[in-house]
């Protein structure tokens, strides 16, 4: 809570703005054969102007090693296309590593840490852009039905140097979200929610406010 406190008393009087967004994420992972090495993929298209028109898709897949039952290591690829409003569609490349931790349950509340970089290799642009992204996700039972938790989340991305296709170095943006995880099967979940996006640019800054659903296997 305190990085939303932080977040908006930064940016509260910053020029912004606005639109409603839908986003589609759509997950799975499983065994590979090898002790403790499991797949992920990752399919997501994401829609612009009141969800209207496609904006961005995104394919990620990695693989990830457990450490032990409440931390893994992750390697991955992502491959980004955004077709933004007034340019050209172009193309992304992302490599990215990324280190889970899940804390124990306090009073049935779960916190998980993820910390993930990232490198990324944009169409037409000959700089590579690092970036952190910092995410603390904290779910709780319902107590309305036991297969529905409450989630909430904030991630918080910073650039880490300066590139050609526009990334400045330092604050990016932040993602808050709020919603319901319902558990449809042992190995699949739905979660919908409200997503806050802010992102800071060159001219004014944008405020995204996002439905987001997200359906996840496990195998």
């Amino acid at each position: 809570m305190s990085t939303i406190f932080i977040f908006c008393n930064t940016h509260a009087y910053a020029e912004s703005v606005e639109d409603g967004r839908v986003w589609l994420n759509i997950l799975a992972n499983g065994a590979t054969g090898i002790d403790k090495l499991r797949w992920y993929m990752e399919l997501q298209p994401r829609w612009r102007e009141e969800g209207s028109r496609l904006d961005q898709t995104l394919l990620r897949p990695a693989i990830y090693y457990k450490l032990t039952e409440q931390s893994s290591l992750w390697a991955g690829y992502a491959y980004v296309v955004t077709d933004p409003s007034g340019k050209s569609a172009f193309d992304e490349h992302r490599v990215w590593q990324q280190y889970l931790y899940q804390f124990a349950p306090i009073d049935n509340v779960s916190i998980q840490s993820r910390t993930r970089l990232e490198q990324r290799f944009i169409e037409n642009s000959d700089d590579t852009g690092h970036k952190l992204r910092q995410m603390f996700r904290v779910v709780t039972p319902s107590g309305v039905h036991f297969k529905l938790s409450w989630v909430f989340y904030d991630e918080y991305f910073i650039n880490l140097n300066n590139t050609d296709y526009g990334a400045q170095k330092g604050f990016d943006q932040n993602r808050a979200f709020l919603g319901g995880n319902w558990a449809l099967y042992p190995d699949t979940k739905l979660e919908i929610g409200y997503l806050n996006q802010y992102v800071k640019t060159k001219q004014a800054d944008l405020v995204n406010h996002v439905l987001s659903t997200t359906l996840n296997f496990s195998f």
